[in-house]
């Protein structure tokens, strides 16, 4: 932990050096990292919430070594998916509410443009109103209900039928535009910290 602690020495400028994001890490287990030299640091950016289990949890690798032995398929299109099915029911049956249909995304970009889509598809609207500042990916329609123009510079976006404002007026401005609004759904972030991230599409609510 030594070099986390050294990190904090304000003689240090280089930001490189003062994070560690320079090391190179070649192990990792729960919550801990540790470089080619053996040092070891806490993990507190979670790869942007990818990991919400840590690093190589076991329970994770003893399910992912008997699907190895069984030799079970990774893609059957357009036949029934056996695991895909038994993941759904069970995450059906976790959730609250009646779920009848689960969709299984690879990010968390493809999960916001999934639910972009089907706000557009359930309410025949077009229009995103998302909060500024706030992150949802950086796929074109995910890029343009986020509300950074650093990601957004060079890529044609926001689309014309995303709008965004400062997520302190959001509610505001959502009340305002209610009754002529053509605004399929809002997103927003109730939780944000370094590393993690929380995002919601409502289609019901932004119908207007």
């Amino acid at each position: 932990m030594g070099h986390i602690m050294t990190a904090l020495n304000p003689a240090r400028t280089n930001l490189l050096e003062m994070f560690a994001l320079d090391a190179r890490m070649v192990r990792g287990a729960g919550f801990r990292l540790f470089d080619e030299q053996g040092r070891e640091y806490l993990d507190f950016l979670s790869q942007y919430g990818a990991l919400p289990f840590g690093h190589n949890p076991p329970e994770i690798w003893i399910a992912l070594n008997a699907a190895q032995a069984e030799a079970l398929p990774s893609m059957v299109q357009p036949l029934r998916p056996v695991e895909a099915e038994r993941l759904a029911e069970r995450l059906a049956e976790v959730t609250p509410g009646d779920l009848s249909i689960t969709t299984l995304t690879n990010s968390g970009a493809e999960t916001v443009e999934a639910a972009i889509k089907l706000a557009r598809l359930r309410t025949g609207k077009s229009g995103i109103l998302s909060a500024r500042n706030g992150f949802h990916g950086k796929t074109l329609g995910a890029l343009s209900a986020t509300g950074k123009p650093m990601y957004q510079e060079g890529f044609a976006a926001p689309s014309a039928t995303s709008q965004s404002w400062p997520s302190a007026t959001i509610r505001v401005q959502s009340s305002t535009l209610r009754p002529a609004s053509t605004g399929s759904g809002w997103m927003t972030q109730p939780a944000t910290l370094t590393g993690q991230r929380c995002a919601r599409m409502s289609s019901s609510s932004a119908a207007m």
